[in-house]
């Protein structure tokens, strides 16, 4: 699955990226929604840069992971001016950058944009294997709205699941 995201072609990620931000911005959870976590996409995945910034132009707060390689673990920072403060983190990922972050408590978030290399029907997903999201997504809230954001391709019958998982309520694809 791997292979096939970074294989696609750059026009086609554009057109169903935009596609899937649309249906984003339909959703009542995401209308609703005041602090909203965001990932910051890597070149293959469904890239979330124009809406991070449509978000912080309709006001809402708009979180990132940070991620911490010694415990594996997601922690959460504001970000307010995407193009300043984001720089690549230690596993190539964008972060805000140390003298940018402004630490935010997972129970503040309204809503959670979810990437993952594949997932199956029931919002189960298949992340790059360090567990980062997993653990992350068990310390929501359980009222949380989870979305999942992939590429029609992504979206399989079955995955292989561990008791460690943890499924998106919603799956938006294009």
């Amino acid at each position: 699955m791997l292979r096939r995201l970074t294989q696609q072609e750059e026009n086609e990620r554009r057109q169903r990226s935009e596609a899937i931000r649309r249906k984003v911005c339909r959703l009542a959870a995401f209308r609703r929604a005041k602090t909203i976590c965001c990932y910051v996409a890597l070149p293959y995945e469904v890239q979330t840069r124009r809406l991070i910034e449509e978000m912080l132009t309709k006001g809402k707060r708009v979180v990132v992971p940070v991620t911490r390689p010694r415990t594996k673990r997601l922690d959460l920072s504001e970000v307010r001016h995407p193009d300043t403060e984001l720089v690549r983190g230690p596993l190539g990922v964008w972060e805000p950058a140390r003298s940018a972050r402004r630490p935010v408590p997972v129970r503040a978030l309204d809503l959670v944009l979810v990437p993952g290399i594949a997932f199956d029907r029931r919002g189960r997903r298949l992340g790059h294997g360090h567990g980062y999201f997993d653990r992350f997504l068990a310390r929501l809230p359980k009222t949380t709205p989870t979305v999942g954001l992939a590429f029609r391709f992504q979206i399989l019958d079955r995955l292989p699941v561990a008791a460690h998982d943890h499924a998106v309520r919603t799956l938006l694809a294009a």
